[in-house]
């Protein structure tokens, strides 16, 4: 006899189940199985699904099968099966035959009155076990009833389908045409069509936007988000795709950030290839041609993001390589913030997650990444840093909480960055654990997501020398994930369901297996190198993606087509942490921006986001995990050293201790001399505040920052204004500040990130400027003095402690090392300006802002000042622990010029050999040519800076 097909067995079992439920109901002692109303409803409503699964299966085995009705078949006929054996079912039975009670008793004669002894056998079993079944707890019977009404009610599919031609009626108007988008599930999408979305959108989102005397080589991206939503809409023969790009380039987002929603429309056929269809009536073809303009250059497309049409999106069609912007717009499903969207793993970190709305991201980042497999989108490794989601826009109904978090994921386009080794689909079989990196990116998401809340993954934090090579970083992550799985508590879904956690794990584990695409045979190996990509995709498909759809429709965030139900969309995915307060927020945001103001002094921060930027953060943690910072952390914080650690001396508004990132005991351990002895001097109060305050948010922001960068080093903090108003009449707050830091905190460093006109009087003195003059005089010039330059380009001069001669005077700079629109000129008297990271720093806030103690981004020469300060710090500190090696290499003749490190002229000299001059007098600071070398040349490196150092 030849075995069932999967469509075939269920029909039949369908049938041959719901005639059992009948010999049920047909008994007369209802009281022999004590049944009570919600039983008999159970039983009543069992059977009525099964004879419509059954009809239905009938209708649907004459039509052609998708993969995935296919795929989700096997989940029913396993439901089915584990119904027929409840509870005693055994998962691991060894019977050659799937589904063997089902197949059993679709051959068992259940109309005959002498049943054989084995079918009579069978269908007693069958029928106690439907009996304990629908007596059984409510999560089973519940998620079993959703998964048949899944294939046989209507009614809400129709609804469903009645919700996206309303959606979507804008965009039919736009082509003319009466179709409607259907969301397209599972198919094998056309490669060329992401391809053609991803060539077209890098050629045009390169920023034209030039502003007074900006390099054009600086100007980047804008910055550009792709919604994903696990089914890609369909039009007639059309993709459609949802993205938001930023209105202003990459370099003028500091503040007052705004997003444009595009939704591309990109034809399925290839370029070139004609279409065959019906003629589209002539009148609606010469309007669509007359109602587009083309967007040609990157320069209209520029133009294209400033337009004001308030929250719609624009209909743009790709054709032969061009933009077609139509005439018409459509609605956005959710009005995202104006603000910088938010990486995955700090939503993670940072917030509380909705119930079950991990299972919700994984599948979607689970069916993006299949649907992507072969494409262009794959060139950058996904991780949770470049995987963002978006706050929401309140609306007038919505509740008034403005850390609300919409649930679709989106992809970062990164335009910018070249292919990454690490991306490639798969690589070859020698020194790696895991040949293939796509598969393994999204088992490291998805093992991130059952992390319990807050927990910091060491797999997105991989450091560079524990993982220096290709092969070390994919077995780095193969490895942390592997293990990680076995733990006890892993996964932390929102889901107690012990099965389903089960199921998650198994899926984490499909995804860093080495046998992934290995066929079992003789030769797994040759098998392996004969599989097609495609062919990897559909086990990918069949090991992961649909797996996790089971899950999340158990869950009900899906459909039975893979579509997010419609009560969902505008559901908030995660809110932030409720344990942090919720005051009102201080107003310091508005201070922080206001660039425009004219005043005598100011702190020099640019604009504020409650996001983290991916590329500022990757920067920052170069210097956090290269093992010179390491070996200078691990030698200060025990022996002879640990009492000649390096002071820094912070002057800004104070700090709030209440902030998240000071609720790690190790920071406060630096902070203070004792549990009530802070490292802290109020200069604004009358008799000062004994313990650290911060009404702005700016010393936060800086401090948090330097800690950083800084790690080895011990802080004290000195509060010499409020905020920007209070500022301008703090001149003698600052001086006395100063001789506190080098008399009362043996300073070897102090900061400044603010700045005045120009050299402050008061009764006829210049007191900053003789403040620092007396410390360098007081300490033999072992002081270093650092301050920041300005922020309103060129329409102010560099400020005041910054123009001092004995001050270092730092400038702000992106990430590849380009200076910022946002700097003073350069002084053209001095050797060179420095500059480092100043855009979209990552630092602390107010616990009673609105971002409730969390971290936010920053950009101005305020916040690179601090990192300037923190290498020195580390530069420093390394000379320390190195000095008996590096008076050998200076000989005793030289030897005592190692002092010079510690003036300015050491340190802009060791500053100038480690820079990269991108400019005339622009010389970009980072650590790679300190880190990337020898100790050899390190000492080489300092004793050379000291030598040519003047005196």
């Amino acid at each position: 006899m030849e075995p069932y097909s999967r469509q075939e067995l269920t029909r039949l079992a369908a049938e041959d189940i719901a005639v059992i439920i009948g010999k049920i109901e047909a008994e007369s002692d209802w009281t022999k199985y004590l049944w009570n109303q919600a039983k008999i409803k159970n039983l009543m409503t069992l059977s009525a699904s099964l004879l419509a699964l059954s009809f239905n299966q009938a209708k649907y085995e004459q039509g052609e099968q998708k993969d995935s009705y296919l795929a989700k078949q096997n989940m029913l006929l396993d439901a089915l099966e584990l119904m027929c054996t409840y509870p005693r079912r055994n998962l691991s039975h060894t019977s050659p035959i799937p589904f063997p009670t089902l197949n059993s008793l679709v051959s068992a004669n259940l109309i005959t009155d002498n049943p054989s002894a084995a079918d009579r056998e069978l269908i007693n079993g069958v029928k106690e076990s439907i009996i304990s079944f629908v007596s059984g707890p409510k999560n089973i019977t519940g998620n079993f009833f959703r998964l048949l009404r899944s294939f046989s009610d209507t009614r809400k599919q129709a609804r469903r389908q009645a919700e996206s031609i309303r959606r979507c009626a804008g965009i039919q108007q736009a082509h003319g045409g009466t179709k409607t988008i259907q969301p397209v599930e599972d198919e094998t999408y056309p490669k060329h069509v992401y391809d053609t979305l991803y060539r077209t959108l890098q050629k045009h989102a390169k920023c034209r936007c030039i502003l007074p005397g900006q390099s054009p080589s600086a100007l980047g991206s804008h910055l550009g988000r792709l919604e994903l939503k696990g089914n890609i809409p369909t039009m007639e023969d059309d993709f459609l795709f949802h993205t938001v790009f930023s209105k202003q380039g990459l370099l003028q987002v500091f503040d007052n950030l705004q997003w444009q929603h595009l939704q591309f429309i990109v034809p399925r056929n290839p370029p070139g290839r004609k279409m065959v269809h019906f003629e589209v009536n002539p009148i609606v073809k010469k309007a669509t041609k007359s109602t587009c303009n083309t967007v040609r250059s990157t320069s209209e497309f520029c133009e294209l993001l400033t337009k004001n049409i308030g929250p719609a999106a624009m209909h743009v069609r790709i054709s032969d390589g061009a933009l077609q912007v139509l005439e018409t717009v459509g609605d956005i499903e959710v009005d995202i913030a104006h603000e910088r969207s938010i990486p995955l793993s700090q939503v993670l970190r940072d917030y509380t997650v909705v119930s079950k709305g991990k299972i919700l991201i994984a599948y979607i980042l689970a069916k993006s990444i299949w649907q992507f497999y072969d494409s262009e989108f794959m060139s950058v490794r996904w991780t949770t840093e470049n995987i963002q989601l978006f706050q929401k826009e309140q609306g007038d109904g919505d509740e008034d909480d403005e850390s609300s978090i919409h649930w679709a994921p989106y992809y970062t386009f990164s335009f910018e960055h070249p292919a990454e080794p690490g991306s490639m689909e798969r690589l070859p079989r020698d020194g790696v654990l895991h040949r293939y990196p796509r598969v393994l990116a999204l088992g490291a998401i998805l093992y991130e997501l059952g992390l319990p809340r807050g927990k910091k993954s060491k797999v997105s934090t991989e450091r560079s020398d524990e993982s220096p090579t290709l092969e070390g970083k994919i077995n780095m992550v193969t490895n942390r994930v592997r293990k990680g799985v076995t733990g006890e508590n892993w996964p932390d879904i929102g889901l107690r369901d012990t099965q389903t956690r089960a199921n998650y794990r198994v899926i984490v584990e499909n995804c860093a297996s080495k046998d992934l695409f290995r066929p079992s045979g003789q030769d797994p190996d040759a098998l392996e190198e004969e599989l097609t990509i495609d062919k990897r995709r559909t086990i990918l498909f069949e090991a992961v993606v649909e797996p996790l759809k089971r899950i999340a429709q158990d869950c009900d965030w899906v459909d039975d087509k893979g579509n997010i139900r419609s009560g969902h969309a505008r559901k908030a995915f995660a809110r932030l942490m409720k344990e942090y307060p919720t005051s009102q927020d201080l107003g310091s945001s508005a201070l922080l921006n206001d660039t425009t103001q004219v005043s005598r002094a100011t702190y020099l921060t640019q604009g504020v986001s409650g996001a983290s930027s991916n590329e500022s953060q990757a920067w920052l943690n170069k210097i956090k995990t290269a093992s010179v910072m390491d070996s200078v952390v691990s030698a200060f914080a025990k022996g002879e050293l640990k009492d000649k650690r390096i002071h820094i001396a912070v002057l800004d508004t104070g700090y709030d201790p209440g902030a998240v990132f000071f609720a790690n005991k190790d920071r406060l351990r630096r902070l203070r001399k004792s549990k009530d002895n802070y490292n802290w001097k109020d200069f604004v109060e009358k008799g000062g505040q004994d313990k650290p305050k911060d009404e702005q948010g700016h010393g936060t922001h800086v401090l948090s920052v330097l800690m950083n960068v800084a790690p080895a080093a011990d802080i004290f903090v000195a509060r010499v204004a409020r905020n920007n108003l209070d500022l301008q009449d703090s001149a003698r707050n600052v001086a006395e500040a100063i001789e506190w830091a080098w008399k009362e905190c043996s300073a070897d460093i102090v900061t400044m990130s603010f700045g005045f006109d120009g050299e402050q009087y008061v009764d006829g003195e210049p007191i900053v400027g003789n403040a620092i003059l007396k410390a360098l005089t007081e300490t033999s010039q072992r002081t270093l003095f650092f301050s920041a330059a300005a922020n309103e380009g060129g329409n102010r001069n560099e400020m005041f402690p910054a123009s001092n001669q004995n001050v270092m005077s730092i400038r702000g700079s992106d990430d590849r090392g380009w200076a910022c629109s946002f700097n003073p000129p350069p002084d053209y008297n001095a050797e060179t300006c420095f500059m480092t990271l100043g855009v979209d720093v990552p630092g602390a806030s107010l616990a009673g802002s609105k971002y409730k103690g969390g971290e936010v981004l920053k950009s101005g020469t305020s916040v690179a000042t601090p990192i300037a300060a923190g290498i020195a710090a580390m530069l420093l500190g390394y000379a320390k622990i190195h000095e008996q090696a590096l008076k050998r290499v200076l000989g005793p003749r030289d030897e005592v010029k190692l002092q010079k490190i510690r003036r300015i002229a050491g340190m802009s000299k060791l500053f100038g050999n480690m820079s990269t001059e991108m400019m005339e007098k622009w010389s970009y600071l980072n650590i790679d040519k300190f880190t990337d070398c020898t100790d050899d040349l390190r000492l080489s490196m300092i004793a050379n800076a000291v030598r040519e150092a003047k005196d």
